[in-house]
């Protein structure tokens, strides 16, 4: 998450952190209401209406989380690429199901620990 050792890049990810959670949230509900046919991450930027370096980082932490897990499936992105179609984990390949609210919590502690770890350095 780039570094945040200077005064100016704390205040900084100190101003996204709300607009992150709202924004993970969102990323979230799109692909739960995506049900087994999933999203890939530009389709959930696409109805996300955000930008892709908003959307992208948020799909990471809930993949980090298992929040959203890989179906074994791909589509292709306009750009012709193979990409990944992301999924609950009822629908994934076998994984253990972890609930949003956990996921989601254990997402932030992670965060808030990688934090503080780097304010006292």
């Amino acid at each position: 998450m780039g570094n945040r050792r200077t005064r100016t890049s704390r205040a900084a990810y100190a101003a996204i952190d709300p607009a992150a959670g709202r924004l993970r949230a969102l990323a979230y509900r799109l692909i739960h209401e995506a049900g087994e046919r999933g999203m890939t991450a530009l389709e959930v930027v696409d109805a996300s209406g955000h930008d892709r370096w908003g959307i992208q980082p948020r799909i990471s932490e809930l993949v980090s989380a298992r929040a959203v897990v890989d179906s074994g499936h791909t589509r292709t992105n306009p750009s012709g690429r193979q990409a990944i179609v992301w999924v609950l984990p009822e629908y994934g390949l076998g994984r253990d199901a972890v609930p949003f609210g956990v996921a989601a919590e254990h997402v932030m502690q992670s965060l808030a620990a990688k934090m503080e770890g780097r304010d006292n350095e």
